[in-house]
């Protein structure tokens, strides 16, 4: 079912609606994600951390030119 997950979340990130037409694997999918539900939070909510300058000199910041 992570299979499954990983793809629907990057068709929403390319604004695409899945829809499951077969009960049994909507059924499944359903299960999953209630028993996933906390890992799946923190691995949709963890903030990405910001770039870094690669080099400061007392507190000047090089010229990205």
């Amino acid at each position: 079912m992570h299979f499954y997950w990983r793809i629907i979340e990057e068709l929403k990130f390319l604004g695409e609606i899945v829809v499951f037409k077969d009960p049994n694997l909507l059924r499944c999918y359903k299960t999953w994600l209630k028993k996933h539900a906390d890992a799946i939070t923190l691995s949709t909510t963890v903030d990405l951390p910001r770039p870094s300058v690669p080099y400061n000199y007392r507190g000047i910041s090089p010229s990205l030119n």
